[in-house]
């Protein structure tokens, strides 16, 4: 029996390889994962924030003192042009109704041009930078300035003279950074879950605990507002990340790739089973045909014998008798595409060369067909222009030749003219057979040569045959290392056999 085909294995293997898809894709769009920020227990933050602004408070006072005792400083100096001592100050300008000399009365503590120049009002002359202020806020103020579009300013005036401080915030701020910095432990609470940022009033980070930073927007933002600047906490929580899966989605696809796995599984098992009733059925059909070779053998045999002896003057028995021999062949010949054909399926068909005198086989087989061919008037001519002995496979080459031979009788038609040809170029031996009858139809041309097919036409209803004859030749002739083909004809039916031969010497 021919070796299991492989294909049911692949039909159970897409089976699983589609359930499996469907199930990991229902299990892919099914889950949901999402991820939940929780605020931990406590109040350790809020504590180190209200230590942060007190701390911050402290260095505004701190600030506030010494831009106080800078400016009395300054006022005191009375025009000696001191440079600024205090962090912070930018620039000092000194401003007295008695002076209007304006190019001496600025000093700016890295000894630029000032940008800004304060001067009293009865100096003014409208040119760019001048930032007037008047007499009585100027000789009497004591304390911070804040104008729009002006920088914070510390004015002191003691009635006769006032000095103007313009502060830079962000020089302030940045001390303040530094000792906060400093005091880092009092600021961060030691083991906080999340992610806690400190910023400065310039937008820089300088302190940072816990986790790497969070992506997103901040849980919480704590802010202090002072004279520095914006002090900013931003805190992430601790995350939490929790999976869930949408069970209709699961479950959908679940008996989706139940039913695929279960289609699949019975798809294959019914495959295998009807394999396993084929080859019971080619087994079957092959012991059938082994049992029938015998008996068919012993009556061609038995037949010949009585023709043999049969009395010349009795037509009517020597007739029924070549019936019975010309039944007896062609049963003979459908056992033998059987049988053949059961061999091919089974895998164990090999050429057998040897010496093959190709004029003589075709010159015994016309003479079988004979009979057959004169009860439906059908001649044959015979053209063979090869040496007397070929290296080939004698018996595929009459089975060949035999299967066309009884398509000719069977559908060539009353009357019809065929011929066999043979030619050799020592290396290839050509056999062609062709007829003058109604051909083939052009639907069944690529048909022809599949197992059970049979072309449908006028002549060939009513006809016996199995469908096996062009199928089996094309096969026996691929296993001589050659190729059976169908030539375009313009009348009837055409055949090409073209084999690899060696022309061998006759001892």
């Amino acid at each position: 029996m021919k070796k299991e085909p492989s294909f049911w294995p692949w039909i159970l293997a897409v089976a699983l390889l589609a359930a499996g898809l469907v199930a990991g894709a229902g299990f892919l769009f099914s889950r949901r994962v999402e991820t939940f920020s929780e605020p931990p227990p406590g109040n350790r933050v809020d504590q180190a924030f209200r230590d942060l602004v007190r701390r911050v408070n402290e260095m505004e006072a701190l600030w506030v003192e010494a831009l106080r005792q800078e400016a009395t400083r300054q006022v005191e100096g009375r025009f000696r042009d001191p440079l600024p001592s205090t962090f912070g100050v930018e620039q000092v300008s000194w401003l007295n109704p008695a002076v209007n000399d304006q190019a001496r009365s600025h000093r700016r503590a890295d000894g630029r041009q000032p940008a800004l120049r304060p001067v009293l009002e009865r100096f003014a002359k409208g040119e760019a930078g001048e930032w007037v202020f008047t007499e009585a806020e100027a000789l009497k103020g004591n304390g911070r300035v804040d104008q729009p579009g002006k920088p914070p300013a510390w004015v002191h005036g003691n009635g006769r003279t006032a000095v103007v401080l313009l502060l830079d915030s962000t020089e302030a701020a940045a001390v303040v950074e530094a000792d906060l910095a400093k005091r880092a432990k009092n600021f961060l609470p030691p083991d906080e879950p999340g992610f806690l940022e400190w910023s400065s009033p310039a937008k820089h980070v300088f302190l940072t605990s816990g986790e790497a930073h969070a992506e997103g927007r901040p849980d919480e933002i704590l802010r202090h507002v002072s004279i520095f600047g914006d002090w900013t906490l931003r805190r992430h929580y601790p995350t939490r990340t929790v999976t869930t899966y949408h069970m209709p989605t699961l479950a959908g696809t679940s008996a989706l790739a139940s039913l695929l796995l279960g289609g699949g599984i019975t798809l294959a098992v019914r495959q295998r089973r009807a394999w396993l009733a084929a080859s019971q059925r080619v087994s079957f059909i092959n012991r059938v045909s082994h049992e029938l070779r015998t008996p068919l053998t012993n009556l061609l045999l038995n037949t010949d014998l009585a023709l043999d002896a049969a009395p010349a003057d009795n037509e009517r028995l020597r007739r029924r008798l070549g019936l019975i021999r010309e039944e007896t062949s062609r049963l003979a010949r459908i056992v033998d595409n059987v049988l053949t054909f059961a061999r091919i399926e089974r895998g164990r068909m090999a050429a057998q060369t040897a010496p093959c005198d190709v004029a003589r086989l075709a010159r015994e087989l016309l003479e079988n067909f004979a009979p057959l061919f004169d009860r439906k008037g059908i001649s044959c001519r015979l053209a063979c222009e090869v040496p007397e002995s070929l290296a080939l496979d004698p018996d595929a080459l009459s089975q060949i030749l035999s299967n066309l031979l009884s398509n000719i009788e069977k559908y060539a038609g009353e009357n019809a003219a065929a011929q066999v040809s043979a030619t050799s170029d020592g290396s290839r031996l050509t056999l062609d057979v062709s007829d003058d009858g109604p051909g083939i139809p052009t639907g069944a041309r690529q048909r022809i040569f599949l197992p059970f097919e049979r072309a449908e036409n006028g002549v060939a209803a009513g006809a016996s045959g199995t469908g096996l004859g062009l199928a089996i030749s094309r096969d026996l002739a691929r296993h001589m290392g050659g190729e059976l083909e169908l030539l375009p004809s313009e009348k009837g039916a055409a055949f090409r056999l073209v084999v690899p031969c060696a022309e061998r010497s006759r001892s």
